[in-house]
């Protein structure tokens, strides 16, 4: 333990929240350390999955120094070529970081340790390493090989960003032989050509507690202002105004120590920076080009505190929120960092103080309504998400253990009793149902925006049930549970999506169509009732475990194929089914069950003026005719109000459409 109270009890809180109690204390530091620092630059990055805290943790033999290793590409901490690639396909052009931890928990600055950590980040960027890594780092530095790959650097949007973070719980006196040490390191990491800056920070038990408290978001900045302009009066709003001010003074409170931008500003935000789109190069050349219209031409942004104090000029803002104009502010980040003079370019806040969270949402939900958001960034608000949250609330009331469907970013934050570990996100939910339910365990890894992309036609449906979705959360908490407990080896971690896929067959059976409501209730209730108890769930999971790796054998020995090319192999995730299928292959592009796209509901059934049934079906905000003649096998007497999954006919030379092939669903 340190001799600082505070960091103490920060520490034992973290330990309680991820259940790290059972860990030895300097590898529970070490993560402690690690996402302190890594939250700074994605704050969603972690939460109830642990897979990216054990990828970025490389303390141990043969760690060369350093006990964290972070690779940022467009602002995503990434842990496979394959996220990366995802990334290039939305974004085009891609800014690069690499990020180096090393913590001590004790209270004395060591010249020699920190020489340890610089000649390892030295030996890690190097194209020809002088000594070896253990296998974590070696993983590592086979991402750092592809991003400095001829094929990669063609989208650099320029060179990397090497960020080296020297922890130790004592006092800085800026002592003139660790200044030299550190000023030395980083000419020597520059003048290798490989990266366009470096800044190697030190950080003492004052900037660690500051650390933290930026994370929650609780610091203050002073910003000088132009003039300002009180707003009327609210209800439950302690304080309003509209202030202008230069966007040079804006950057103060945009940045952090290292001038890394805060991204825990934009939590409430519903959208991140979306890159060089078109509407944000036309923000960018306004200011490189015409930066006194600036003010004319942009609408400025919109930020939520608990406080601000005016004073002669200036303003105190305390615990802020950027709850519109991410896009904006990052685009001036951007342009300091490259140059550009921000001192002519005049920008409108609009502050709002209030300690509310009702009051707080509404803003969020109004000031971006009124701005073009990317569809991904909007599903958490659907009315599906909605009904699961409360659904995850009501239903998770008989079982010991609770979890909570975070579907947006923060919500529980004010609530200290819901520990990380028991929040579900859009992410996790997203990520693991696809890979687990839908049996393209595969591609779990990829960003929610592109499972949603690719998926968003056959989950998250309304007609859907809640519970399988509730069913698929608890497996993986209960899961992720038995990794932190050490109860199964963390080299199984990056394939708990196959893991949960095996155990849901094993103890349901397959999947049936999503949208037969009596059927997948079945189906799910059987995974949440084989979860009541631990000792029972631990068994199937060591049985799915032990299916997984006569896979592994049969993958490795029998087809000879490399245990490096599993993970996100469809021919894997293949053979796996076919096992678990009694050695009947499964096409998983398009799984028995899903071959139906159009699930509704058989709103009105009659006769036309012949004598012939017809009808309508209503599907969302819309209506399907259909006929007999297309569709003669139905028992149109009871069809009325009945579910049913039906085909789009194609339009006839009048246009119109049809269902065709209708079923009824039970």
């Amino acid at each position: 333990m340190t001799n600082e109270p505070i960091i103490n009890a920060r520490f034992k809180k973290f330990c309680e929240n991820y259940e790290l109690q059972g860990i030895p204390e300097d590898e529970a530091f070490e993560q402690f350390v690690n996402i302190a620092i890594l939250t700074q630059h994605q704050p969603d990055a972690f939460n109830a999955d642990s897979e990216l805290v054990d990828f970025i943790g490389v303390g141990g033999p043969g760690d060369t120094g350093i006990d964290g290793i972070a690779i940022k590409v467009n602002g995503i901490l990434v842990k496979s070529t394959d996220e990366i690639r995802d990334i290039i396909s939305k974004f085009s052009r891609i800014s690069i970081e690499f990020i180096f931890i090393q913590s001590k928990n004790k209270s004395h600055f060591s010249v020699s340790e920190m020489n340890s950590f610089i000649s390892g980040v030295r030996n890690f960027l190097s194209a020809t390493p002088d000594y070896p890594f253990n296998d974590k780092i070696k993983e590592i530095y086979q991402i750092k090989e592809f991003l400095v790959s001829e094929d990669i650097t063609f989208y650099w949007k320029e060179s990397p960003i090497v960020r080296l973070y020297y922890v130790v719980m004592g006092k800085w006196n800026n002592d003139p032989l660790h200044e030299g040490t550190k000023k030395q390191a980083e000419k020597d990491i520059l003048s290798n050509n490989f990266c366009s800056k470096v800044d190697f920070q030190i950080i003492d038990s004052e900037r660690f507690k500051c650390i933290l408290d930026e994370n929650e978001n609780k610091f203050s900045t002073v910003i000088e202002v132009i003039d300002t302009m009180d707003l009327t009066p609210v209800e439950k709003v302690e304080n309003s105004c509209v202030a202008l001010c230069k966007a040079s003074e804006l950057y103060k409170l945009l940045v952090a120590d290292g001038d890394v931008i805060r991204k825990s500003l934009f939590n409430d935000n519903v959208r991140d920076y979306q890159g060089d789109n078109t509407v944000n190069s036309e923000i960018y050349d306004t200011i490189n080009s015409d930066p006194q219209k600036f003010v004319l031409l942009n609408n400025g942004i919109a930020v939520v505190c608990d406080e601000f104090v005016p004073n002669n000029r200036k303003l105190r803002i305390e615990n802020p929120q950027i709850v519109n104009g991410c896009q904006t502010c990052h685009v001036i980040y951007n342009a300091r960092k490259e140059g550009l003079d921000l001192s002519d370019t005049t920008i409108v806040m609009k502050i709002i103080a209030t300690k509310n969270v009702e009051i707080s949402n509404e803003i969020v939900k109004g000031t971006n309504r009124q701005s073009i958001v990317l569809e991904e960034a909007f599903e958490g608000t659907k009315k599906f998400h909605k009904d699961l949250e409360i659904f995850f609330n009501a239903y998770v009331s008989d079982f010991q253990d609770k979890i909570y469907y975070e579907r947006r970013a923060k919500q529980y934050n004010h609530n200290p009793l819901i520990k990380p570990i028991q929040k579900i996100n859009l992410r996790i939910l997203t990520q693991y149902f696809v890979g687990s339910l839908m049996y393209n365990p595969h591609l779990a890894h990829k960003h929610e925006s592109i499972l949603l992309k690719e998926f968003g036609k056959d989950i998250f449906l309304e007609e859907h049930s809640k519970l399988p979705y509730f069913a698929i959360a608890y497996a993986f908490y209960t899961l992720e549970g038995f990794f932190r407990k050490g109860k199964f080896s963390r080299d199984l971690k990056p394939f708990k999506a196959h893991i949960l896929m095996i155990y849901c067959w094993m103890v349901a059976g397959k999947r049936p169509h999503l949208s037969q409501e009596k059927s997948i209730d079945k189906f799910s209730e059987s995974i949440l009732k084989s979860l009541y108890n631990t000792e029972t769930a631990k068994g199937i999971f060591n049985d799915a475990i032990n299916l997984f790796n006569t896979c592994k054998t049969e993958w490795t020995q029998h087809m000879k194929k490399s245990k490096y090319a599993m993970k996100d192999v469809q021919e894997f995730t293949e053979l796996i089914l076919k096992t678990l299928n009694n050695g009947k292959k499964i096409n998983i592009s398009k799984t028995e069950g899903d071959i139906i796209k159009n699930i509704g509901v058989v709103k009105k059934v009659m006769k036309n003026r012949a004598g012939i049934y017809c009808g309508y079906i209503k599907l969302r905000s819309e209506e399907f005719f259909f006929h007999f003649s297309n569709n003669p096998e139905l028992d149109y007497s009871n069809l009325e109000g009945k579910k049913v999954s039906f085909e789009i006919s194609k339009p006839d030379t009048k246009r119109r459409i049809q269902a065709l092939n209708i079923k009824v669903i039970d």
